[in-house]
């Protein structure tokens, strides 16, 4: 991970260019300041967390019209309001909204308003497997309309980002062919109009991650299969990435959402029962036991602990 940041806009325009393409700016907000936290996953893709002040982005017909590579941008508004365009299209984003378009093509960015702030995944059309009809269809409409593929993907790529590095070359590497496979499903996804599955393992991987965060606690593995039109063996099999079975991921992650809940005050009342259930155990016995072989302690234990008063310290 590289941190850029500028103080002025003279900064800001050559971090722009040394990270993604060369471009001109309009306005500016007085005092404009901007910050881009740069991810580089390997020469065909990265992921940016962009914030700014005001101000507008003119990539121009003779700009574009010497570019040398073919990538997308894939942008997830975070913070504050703004304009694409590019073509004949124009659309309006706010958080949560994303945007694609190509860097090979004349566009403007109305980003004037205070408060900017985008993570936006730079990606060579070339290294997607998506076909060409889908992704022209997504530049055609410059959105990415909200599905499970396109939150699968943003959500990937944040973590990535949080990350900020990698021990090992390869495991940027394994990330990189991740997050292009779910780029390629997104596009794909919005294209069809319908569940596109990764082509990928890992890619599948964090799709079946996803759909457990989404449907816990009731979630089973055969829910999984169900869901991805796969066999039992085939979760298994995909769960042999993480080093687990499916049935312990889902044990985790019970796990984790009743912790939570012992720990939290306005839930003091509630039973350990209750607990148990609410997070998808059926029942306290069975809770308890699993909880025990994670914790070492009873959750009644461990609850008495999280929620016991801080004592002051003696001067």
């Amino acid at each position: 991970m590289v941190v850029h940041a500028a103080r002025s806009a003279d900064e800001w325009q050559e971090v722009v260019s040394r990270c993604f393409i060369p471009i001109n700016f309009g306005s500016f907000e007085p005092g404009f300041t901007g910050r881009m936290d740069h991810l580089e996953l390997d020469d065909s893709i990265s992921i940016s967390c962009v914030a700014t002040d005001g101000h507008t982005v003119d990539r121009s017909e003779r700009l574009a019209a010497h570019a040398e590579v073919d990538d997308l941008h894939l942008s997830l508004q975070v913070a504050s309001r703004g304009t694409v365009r590019q073509g004949r299209r124009m659309v309006a984003v706010r958080p949560g909204s994303t945007s694609m378009y190509a860097t090979d093509s004349p566009y403007y960015l109305d980003y004037s308003e205070p408060g900017q702030q985008q993570l936006i995944v730079q990606v060579s059309r070339a290294a997607l497997d998506a076909p060409s009809e889908a992704v022209r269809g997504g530049l055609n409409r410059l959105t990415v309309p909200a599905s499970d593929a396109t939150r699968v993907f943003f959500t990937y790529a944040l973590d990535l980002h949080r990350q900020g590095s990698f021990t090992r070359t390869s495991g940027a590497q394994a990330a990189a062919e991740v997050a292009k496979d779910l780029a390629a499903t997104m596009i794909r996804a919005s294209a069809e109009g319908t569940r596109v599955l990764p082509r990928t393992r890992g890619g599948l991987l964090r799709a079946i991650q996803d759909f457990v965060s989404v449907n816990l606690p009731r979630v089973r593995v055969d829910d999984i299969a169900s869901e991805f039109f796969l066999s039992r063996r085939t979760v298994y099999h995909v769960f042999e990435e993480v080093g687990m079975t499916p049935s312990d991921y889902l044990r985790t992650r019970r796990l984790t959402v009743a912790t939570a809940r012992l720990a939290d005050p306005a839930l003091a009342d509630v039973s350990i029962g209750e607990i148990a259930v609410s997070a998808g155990f059926d029942d306290a016995t069975t809770f308890t036991r699993a909880f025990r072989r994670e914790h070492g302690m009873t959750p009644r234990e461990w609850r008495a602990g999280a929620l016991a008063p801080e004592l002051p310290i003696a001067s």
